[in-house]
């Protein structure tokens, strides 16, 4: 079975590899704000930071954070637009 299947379909995918959590989340609110409200953003970053930092600004958005996938030196967040 493809583990892929149980994650949200991304309208749109945000490569934040080497970015720091200080720079990932304006980078995050300016591509979630060109999406449309229920579009569901994938953010992928190598920032063991923002295993912490994104929930974070997902509370404090209302943007929900439907899925965090570690897998490796990689974390992915899948985040719906509210």
């Amino acid at each position: 079975m493809d583990e892929r299947a149980s994650f949200p379909s991304p309208d749109d995918v945000l490569d934040g590899d080497g970015e720091t959590c200080a720079t990932l989340t304006p980078l995050i609110r300016a591509r979630i704000g060109s999406l449309r409200s229920g579009n569901v953003l994938e953010v992928r970053t190598d920032d063991p930071s923002a295993r912490e930092g994104v929930p974070a600004w997902s509370r404090l958005t209302g943007n929900d954070l439907l899925a965090t996938v570690n897998d490796g030196r990689r974390t992915r967040f899948y985040l719906r637009k509210k």
